[in-house]
């Protein structure tokens, strides 16, 4: 065996390297990610204009709601899977990976066709007013058909990293990105096909990497086959499946509502301006806080397998490390907001109201982000620490103790500014909170 594949380096590498070679391909799946909102916006924003920036943003909390359904699935059958191929047991392995086929196609069917159905609820209830209606339906009726394979292609990724195949597992993101580009310019600038262009990009881009996922399983790139008699759902598995993706399900849950209130509140603050300024704010966004997210992915597995060995001193000196590059790159991310806000909204616009309102917003935004690092790298050492119960109450208290309460009264005080500032609240109640938690399981672990 490679000796940079031996379990053991997790135990005696050196840290920061560890870290770095842990923590590449999930920051890079995270941007290739980001490009998919980075992308349409850009194309939408430019060709269409601030009507199609908006519709774009409208539609982003329903799209957060199913990649919420995807963890569901995904996150709970890779901890199962990777549990069962550690005991030897590949039958059992199969198993999981066909009901979660199974299951995500069967619950992505019935989403979509409620969708389908009741899209003008959903549209009025994520904040369009009369004005985006019509251009968000356009955008959306298009997404509702790509909600069965996107989450096949989502949840399936989850199940090929837990083979241990991580670059595979970026290669379906980096594909997809790069397709939702290519398609992107054919059907917004060459076809001339507007938001519907967008979507429809968007949604083949998906398409693409569910092929490519299956590809994984249909050459049997891995272990594990996909047997059609697995597809029925196991009601055991199914539930031990469901019970292990509560957790971040529930989170991705409460972020979509919380974009919900924010598009609404924007609405009835800042107009339809008000709304495209969200969506191109959270493009920047996406590719400016999701790297961390990527390092709290690669430190997780280091933070288990230390504590495990009960090497708490070591423990200790990666959870320095991760805090320092989560603070260390929020500090970046808070000055390029800063100094570069108006240049970065460029890419979507060149309405000069629209500028004005998304690069002020955006610098208010990023005012307390450098307090999201101590968040995520908490979670991220209760999750390694297997306490994932503190780890929901963390998500949670994050969204429904700052950040609703915050939506409720800031903008009846200061209006428009006063909903970018809901940020600050949520940024620094949460890492103040989570370093107060961090700082008491270390003094438990008599780590500090």
């Amino acid at each position: 065996m490679n000796p940079q594949n031996r379990p053991e380096r997790m135990g005696s590498a050196p840290v920061f390297g560890l870290i770095f070679s842990f923590a590449l391909p999930s920051i890079v799946g995270m941007l290739a990610n980001a490009l998919y909102n980075i992308v349409d916006r850009i194309f939408v924003g430019q060709v269409v204009g601030p009507e199609g920036l908006a519709a774009a943003g409208i539609c982003f909390s329903f799209m957060m709601f199913n990649f919420g359904i995807s963890l569901l699935f995904g996150v709970g059958s890779a901890t199962l899977i990777s549990t069962a191929l550690g005991e030897g047991k590949s039958d059992r392995a199969e198993k999981i990976l066909g009901t979660t086929v199974g299951s995500i196609f069967l619950v992505s069917c019935v989403i979509a066709a409620f969708s389908y159905w009741n899209l003008e609820a959903i549209l009025r209830l994520s904040g369009a007013g009369e004005s985006l209606i019509a251009a968000s339906g356009e955008y959306m009726r298009v997404i509702i058909w790509g909600i069965p394979y996107s989450g096949l292609a989502f949840a399936l990724n989850f199940c090929i990293r837990a083979e241990g195949r991580p670059a595979f597992s970026m290669g379906t993101q980096l594909i997809g990105a790069f397709a939702n580009i290519v398609l992107d310019a054919l059907f917004i600038v060459v076809l001339g096909m507007g938001v519907k262009g967008a979507a429809l990009g968007t949604i083949l881009a998906q398409l693409i990497s569910a092929l490519w996922v299956a590809w994984f399983y249909f050459r049997r790139l891995g272990v594990l086959r996909l047997k059609t008699k697995n597809f029925i759902p196991n009601m055991t598995l199914l539930y031990k499946i469901v019970s292990l993706g509560l957790s971040p399900c529930l989170t991705e849950m409460f972020f979509s509502f919380s974009l919900l209130l924010f598009n609404r509140t924007l609405s009835a603050h800042g107009g339809d301006l008000g709304v495209s300024a969200f969506g191109a704010f959270m493009g920047w966004d996406s590719l400016l806080f999701l790297p961390v997210v990527g390092i709290g992915e690669a430190v997780q597995t280091l933070f288990a397998y230390n504590f495990g060995a009960r090497l708490l001193k070591r423990l200790l000196e990666i959870l320095k490390w991760a805090l320092s590059l989560a603070t260390v790159y929020y500090i970046l991310s808070a000055f390029s907001v800063y100094f570069l806000a108006e240049h970065m909204m460029r890419l979507f616009t060149s309405d000069p109201k629209l500028l004005k309102i998304a690069a002020e917003g955006a610098i208010i935004s990023y005012g307390g982000v450098v307090f999201a690092g101590i968040t995520l790298m908490t979670i991220s050492f209760f999750q390694g620490l297997g306490k994932a119960g503190m780890c929901l109450f963390l998500n949670l208290a994050r969204q429904i103790l700052f950040l609703i309460p915050a939506i409720l009264i800031l903008p009846r005080l200061f209006g428009l500014p006063g909903v970018w500032g809901c940020f600050i609240i949520m940024d620094v109640g949460g890492g103040c909170l989570g370093l107060c938690l961090l700082l008491r399981e270390c003094k438990r672990l008599s780590i500090l």
